[in-house]
């Protein structure tokens, strides 16, 4: 076998099995200086060797005598030593050594592995005699012990009569090498052992070899490595599992249960493939759950989930506390949610075991039996595999709708009112947009807040409002309603709610409360029929920490780390906004160290600092969000039209800035908030917009 070795890049190294001479004097090796006499490898170009255990040397090392930084082996001492010494035995190194460059601190090899590491070369050191296998006697005599473990003879045995040299058939058949759970980073080598402390149990190893890592001086008892189990009858998910038993010469078994993820110190069971350590309870743990609390049909149970999660959540979508991705968890294969086993467990109430193996090989989100498209393609080109979709027909517009990739000025959404980005539809003949998350909205939708489907909906005349039940604001754009509750959320909220996010306004992560899986729920509540957005009675709605405002809606959330609330108002804020005062955009400014003296430039009124504001930091303006964006932030203004009951077209105009508000033609109040106004300048005729009974007198 021809290896490259970092020791000697010139040349490729051969594995020879046999013992060397050369010029009459026995081959020294160039990584140890010592003799060689086994298998190693050699350059058949130059008179260069190493023994077969030097040149698998591992790179880098762990070692307790150096735990600040790991150790990197050299094939020579660093160039600027005059001599270099090992800091464990003070000798002088001239060949490979472990190497800090932080510390400047060096081991020898020798000393880097435990006593006998490079001096045997099979796996027992019995090689003048053959031993001979006893399958059938079971006394060997008073004081006779196995030369590996040191316990009495007793069963199947191999021995060599001539030296009174003894094993267990178990103990001479050994693997020399295993892999175990308590140490999974690496493999552990069974070598002579000289009094190590085993890391599982604490207790001294007086075996005459045990299992050994090399690269991280982990030391595990053959007895630890090894210890007694019996079958279990539970198995699940391709697992063979085992018990662990807990005898009185085992101590309490401590372990980290790969199924859930929490601390056990009782008897674990074990699979026999994978070595994967588990709780009693959690042989049986549901591959498939239901859960109320995600929306998505079922989650699903891993014990890696690095190996089938492309992208982890790092935070709980139950309780929102850090998941360890090193255990198990459940996973939904559809969005990236996972949870705690043990989260899982708890709601126990609103999680079921989904059954059906067809199930567990196909992935159908609830969202696709409701996905009925909000557009019709009218025309879309092809570049290779892509698809792009020039022009659609969606159901607001009556026009078609153009692809544009290009933004001119400052657009909005007429779906969401947040600034457009590209690529978004247009519609050639009047002003209107639609971003293009917008389009990709379903008509109908299953909502995991919600019991019931929603229904995609457009204002039906041109100057319609409506009041978001989650952030509690006036809007006119693209919707979702419940048919039965009459719930109503701007489609702006909908895209912004998810179990958790991350905020630029703060540092941590932020949740919905698990407690709040019915945040905007319907129907009869304790006998009593309720808004499904009303928060009940006594029910403690806290302050946000964006604004200080308690908001009357249920919907805002936590954050997992501290006691930062934040009130889907806040949540939503655009992230700049343009106002006539600045020619500059605004952006929504969370702190600024700066602010002595804080006051919003607009309204002329002190600022609390703790709040958030907008800002432009060219000509030092600050503005309250509401004096920034208006009192209708997502009310579109304008949109002319020719109503049955009066003349000339109307226009929908906000007037709360108005210092003499003109009186209401029908009802005869000032109209001080939105209003429709007649666009032709002889005509001064006005009436309330949000009031339904003024409205109505111009359509019947």
């Amino acid at each position: 076998m021809e290896v490259e070795h970092f020791s000697h890049p010139d040349h490729p190294l051969i594995l020879i099995n046999q013992v060397l001479e050369h010029s009459c004097e026995l081959v020294i090796c160039s990584g140890c200086e010592g003799q060689i006499w086994g298998p190693c490898y050699s350059c058949t170009s130059c008179y260069f060797f190493l023994h077969k255990k030097c040149a698998e040397l591992p790179r880098e090392i762990k070692r307790r005598i150096h735990c600040t930084h790991p150790l990197h082996l050299l094939a020579k001492p660093p160039s600027h030593y005059r001599q270099c010494t090992c800091d464990r035995c003070a000798k002088p190194c001239n060949s490979f050594v472990y190497h800090c460059s932080s510390c400047e601190f060096d081991l020898d090899i020798k000393c880097a592995f435990q006593p006998g590491f490079f001096e045997v070369d099979s796996q027992f050191p019995h090689k003048d005699h053959p031993l001979i296998l006893n399958e059938e006697r079971e006394y060997h005599g008073e004081g006779v012990r196995c030369s590996v473990c040191k316990e009495p003879m007793s069963g199947p045995s191999y021995s060599c009569t001539s030296c009174n040299f003894f094993l267990h058939k178990k103990c001479a058949e050994l693997p020399p090498e295993i892999k175990r759970h308590l140490h999974p980073e690496h493999p552990l080598g069974l070598l002579p052992n000289h009094d190590m402390i085993c890391d599982f149990c604490n207790e001294t190893c007086y075996e005459s070899f045990a299992y050994f890592c090399i690269v991280c001086e982990y030391n595990l008892h053959i007895k630890c490595a090894f210890p007694p189990c019996i079958d279990a009858a539970d198995q699940n998910q391709g697992h063979q599992f085992r018990r662990l038993l807990h005898s009185s010469s085992l101590k309490p078994i401590s372990f980290t249960c790969n199924a859930c993820g929490t601390d056990g110190d009782d008897s674990p069971f074990v699979c026999t493939m994978c070595l994967v350590l588990v709780h009693e309870e959690c042989i049986s743990l549901p591959r498939n759950l239901k859960t109320a609390l995600h929306h998505h049909p079922r989650i699903i149970h891993t014990y890696h989930p690095q190996q089938c999660i492309e992208s982890i959540n790092k935070y709980c979508g139950i309780c929102r506390r850090e998941v360890d991705t090193e255990y198990g968890v459940y996973y939904c294969p559809d969005c990236e949610f996972v949870a705690h086993v043990n989260c899982s467990r708890e709601y126990g109430d609103s999680a079921t075991e989904t059954g059906g193996e067809n199930e567990e090989e196909q992935s159908v989100t609830v969202d696709d039996q409701f996905m009925e498209p909000s557009f019709r393609v009218v025309r879309e080109i092809k570049h290779g595999e892509e698809r792009i979709i020039e022009e659609i027909e969606h159901f607001s517009h009556q026009h078609n709708l153009i692809l544009i990739d290009k933004v001119d000025d400052d657009l909005k959404c007429d779906g969401c009112k947040f600034p457009i980005s590209t690529p978004f539809y247009s519609c050639a003949s009047c002003n209107f947009f639609l971003d293009k998350t917008c389009i990709e909205l379903p008509r109908r939708k299953k909502w995991q807040y919600h019991q019931l489907q929603l229904l995609s909906s457009w204002n039906l005349w041109e100057h319609d409002l409506f009041y978001c039940h989650v952030c509690n604001q006036h809007f006119r754009g693209l919707r979702y309603i419940c048919d039965v509750c009459g719930l109503c959320i701007d489609v702006r909220c909908f895209k912004s709610l998810k179990d958790s996010f991350k905020h630029g306004g703060h540092e941590h992560p932020l949740y919905l409360p698990a407690d709040r899986k019915n945040i905007l729920r319907c129907g009869n509540i304790g006998g009593r029929w309720l808004s499904p957005w009303a928060a009940v009675d006594g029910e403690n709605i806290p302050h946000c920490s964006g604004c200080c405002v308690s908001e009357e809606s249920k919907v805002f959330f936590k954050c997992v780390v501290c006691d930062f609330k934040l009130g889907m108002k806040c949540a939503t804020l655009p992230y700049e906004a343009r106002h006539e005062y600045d020619d500059h955009p605004l952006i929504l400014t969370y702190i600024n160290a700066n602010d002595y003296q804080p006051s919003c430039i607009i309204c002329e009124k002190d600022r609390d600092p703790r709040l958030w504001f907008y800002r432009c930091e060219k000509c030092d303006f600050d503005a309250h969000p509401e004096c920034a964006l208006g009192k209708y932030p997502y009310v579109k203004l304008g949109g002319v039209v020719t109503y049955r009951n009066h003349p000339h077209p109307l226009a929908l105009v906000d007037k709360t800035e108005d210092y003499r508000p003109q009186a209401c033609d029908t009802c005869g109040e000032p109209c001080d908030d939105l209003a429709l106004e007649c666009t032709d300048p002889n005509c001064s005729f006005i009436v309330h917009g949000k009031t339904w009974e003024c409205h109505e007198s111009l359509i019947w």
